[in-house]
């Protein structure tokens, strides 16, 4: 019984890969996120579409991606249902990613500027609007403030906008590489 057993874990082990290779996105020598075999993933392609997927096989320096597109529809009683379409396999090399998806966007609209860019523009919207209709000067002192401290406000909520990207351009910061961490035979 206890030879039975050895030959078994003997066998177990001969047939068991313990490490895959991997998918690493890393800044500079930090490694920000890893992928392996069957992991989905969301990236850029070097024409700019956007390609999601599984991976179903790494190699030394290419991908194989079994292209994959997620969405709701709704099913015969008005529902929302996940459903899963298959585009087919894409077989691709790691230098033909352009971007990545950044993970988390933060809290959003106050670090992204879009509350600011709300606010500001709506305030001259309404400035305006209101000086139109009580027939005031549009461009008075009074006026001109308001209207000058809402464009600031505005201007760096766009500035905000352009500076907080949703996603990750590969380049000299960040770059993809295939560890392999297979033994070879």
């Amino acid at each position: 019984m206890k030879l039975l057993i050895a030959l078994f874990l003997c066998a177990a082990t001969i047939t068991v890969s313990a490490q895959n290779d991997l998918l690493v996105l890393k800044k500079k020598d930090q490694t920000i996120q890893t992928w392996v075999r069957g992991s989905f993933i969301t990236f850029q392609f070097s024409s700019k579409q956007w390609i999601q997927g599984r991976i179903k096989q790494i190699w030394n320096d290419s991908l194989l991606i079994d292209q994959q597109s997620v969405v709701m529809v709704p099913n015969q009683f008005g529902f929302l249902n996940v459903d899963t379409l298959h585009m087919g396999l894409m077989k691709l090399h790691v230098k033909e990613i352009y971007g990545m998806e950044k993970r988390s966007t933060g809290a959003s609209i106050f670090t992204n500027g879009a509350l600011l860019q709300i606010g500001g523009g709506g305030y001259i919207f309404l400035n305006i609007m209101n000086s139109l209709i009580k027939k005031d000067q549009v461009f008075s002192s009074k006026n001109l403030t308001g209207i000058g401290v809402a464009a600031g406000a505005f201007l760096v909520g766009k500035l905000l906008e352009i500076s907080h990207s949703p996603y990750i351009v590969l380049g000299k910061k960040y770059r993809m590489e295939i560890l392999n961490m297979s033994v070879s035979k």
